[in-house]
């Protein structure tokens, strides 16, 4: 089933209908990575659960479901939101976004409240507490500007929601149907949507749930009936295993992925915040060192008989000083391979949320060999090597081959393997993406327009590929050289100038030259 930002307005009005008023009494995470809420209320108590990394993100709620006590965002919203009650459910217009806002209210009616912000995009879903002044408190996915270049979900940034996709405005399933009619039916469903008219629901023979709407749709070898709640359906799309070997068993084994980088980039992004704050306590050793040399450089007008417990005082301070020392001494370089982990987990959490379902076990491989050692892992016979699946190749005019990396091992075979020591390598700067290789029969001019071009395709096959302009970086392919226990496609390079591409542009000679692009989109 797929959802739009129509149906999450009629979710809005049904939460809001249901839970106005109503109590948070328990906030915590499932066993399945669900966030679930407990509230008590004039209809007695309900569990709500959002499911931000179902192949179909949703919101429902469930009759039962395990509770898992543990450290993170689930902490964070135990602490801030129970005892708190449903003031406002809203969504936003053209996006698939629930804001619940909940809070109390003093007895003069002013409001002190939370915003619990999800995000219900497929692959992309997320959920952030906002404090009043719409500052990040926690994010169940936190990324900075290296990680994401359109925003970050860093504690303490002021929230930025995901840019908007105007194709979106007018939902698939209704330009499918409706055609150059769409834009009219869209006002009109906007004009009745808080009427909460029956929905359309869509089912095959089985009784299984295919799509529901609040108009009708054209689906003939589907069972149509009218239904009244938008959430019973999403509860149901909830309970449902996925089949196996279907899409959204694709769908599945990515997200599991995504979360197990996300808690691997966690883990150590704490780790590195807590070193940090150490070497910040051992940079205040300098005050040790002057305390004993004062002590030292005063000595000869104490009297005699108070010196040696000076002297002893004095020691102390070195002495401190000098561990201190030897500790930061340990403490740099796990720091800067803490750095490293980090900018790994961030290229591969890139590179699992936008390759093809038939890359998505070469990353996965990739993070197991770069994340878990060997001895956590079961042991058994190595699988037979996939394989290899060409490079996306263009040819801007005779002569000229553009050849771009599909995932993180086929990035390091392009470069490492395919291309040639004077090929141009391009890459965008400071943001994980694709390595692109231009190939030249014969040598061209640093004018030339396939340059250009090259770096267009860097730019769109990038984490920034939603931008208008990206800065990319190119050089010959001899100076990229690997890094040492990086993750596949981790590269340091010298002599590089710089170019401005456009994704746009890329993505029109692209579409031109192999027919429809799949590219990273806010669509599902």
């Amino acid at each position: 089933m797929f959802t739009d930002w129509l149906l999450l307005r009629r979710c809005a009005l049904e939460l809001l209908g249901a839970l106005r008023g109503a109590r948070c009494s328990a906030a915590a995470e499932s066993f399945d990575q669900r966030l679930v809420l407990r509230f008590e209320g004039a209809g007695g108590a309900r569990l709500l659960a959002a499911a931000c990394f179902d192949p179909t993100p949703s919101v429902a709620f469930v009759s039962d479901l395990p509770l898992e006590e543990r450290p993170g965002f689930g902490r964070v919203l135990r602490d801030r939101l129970i005892g708190t009650r449903v003031l406002e459910v809203s969504s936003r217009r053209n996006d698939r976004l629930l804001r619940l806002r909940m809070g109390t209210r003093s007895r003069f009616g002013v409001a002190r409240y939370h915003d619990l912000i999800l995000e219900l995009v497929p692959r992309f879903g997320n959920a952030l507490l906002l404090n009043e002044e719409g500052r990040i408190v926690a994010a169940l996915q936190s990324f900075d500007a290296t990680a994401n270049a359109r925003r970050t979900t860093i504690e303490g940034a002021p929230y930025e929601a995901p840019p908007l996709d105007e194709r979106l405005r007018i939902p698939r399933t209704i330009a499918r149907a409706y055609g150059d009619e769409g834009e009219r039916v869209v006002a009109e469903i906007e004009s009745s949507i808080e009427q909460l008219a029956d929905l359309y629901v869509y089912r095959d023979r089985e009784g299984r749930l295919l799509q529901a709407h609040l108009v009708a749709l054209p689906m003939p070898d589907s069972l149509e009936s009218r239904e009244a709640s938008l959430l019973a359906l999403f509860a149901e799309m909830q309970a449902r295993p996925h089949a196996k070997g279907s899409s959204q068993s694709a769908a599945t084994r990515r997200e599991r992925l995504l979360a197990r980088i996300a808690r691997r980039l966690a883990a150590d992004e704490r780790d590195a915040a807590q070193i940090l704050e150490r070497l910040r306590e051992i940079g205040e050793r300098e005050s040790l060192r002057a305390a004993g040399e004062a002590i030292y450089a005063g000595l000869h007008e104490r009297p005699p008989e108070a010196r040696d417990e000076l002297k002893g005082e004095a020691r102390g301070y070195f002495e401190r000083y000098r561990t201190l020392g030897l500790r930061a001494e340990r403490l740099e370089p796990a720091l800067a391979r803490l750095h490293a982990r980090i900018e790994s987990a961030r290229l591969l959490q890139w590179e699992a949320s936008r390759v093809e379902p038939e890359l998505l076990a070469e990353v996965q491989r990739s993070f197991e060999n770069a994340f878990e050692p060997r001895a956590d892992r079961t042991r058994a016979r190595a699988p037979k090597a996939p394989k290899r699946v060409a490079p996306r190749e263009l040819r801007p005019r005779p002569g000229l081959r553009i050849l771009i990396g599909r995932s993180p091992e086929q990035n390091a075979d392009l470069t490492f393997r395919i291309a040639r020591p004077d090929d141009r390598w391009f890459h965008a700067k400071n943001i994980p993406g694709a390595h692109v290789v231009l190939q030249c029969d014969t040598e061209i001019d640093e004018d030339d327009a396939a340059l250009g071009v090259a770096a267009d395709c860097a730019a769109l096959f990038s984490n920034a590929s939603a931008s208008a302009k990206v800065d990319v970086e190119y050089t010959r392919r001899k100076y990229v050289r690997k890094q040492r226990d990086g993750a596949p496609g981790l590269v340091f390079y010298t002599n590089a100038r710089a170019l401005i591409g456009i994704p746009e542009r890329a993505r029109a000679v692209l579409a031109a030259t192999e027919g429809a692009l799949r590219t990273p989109s806010n669509e599902g």
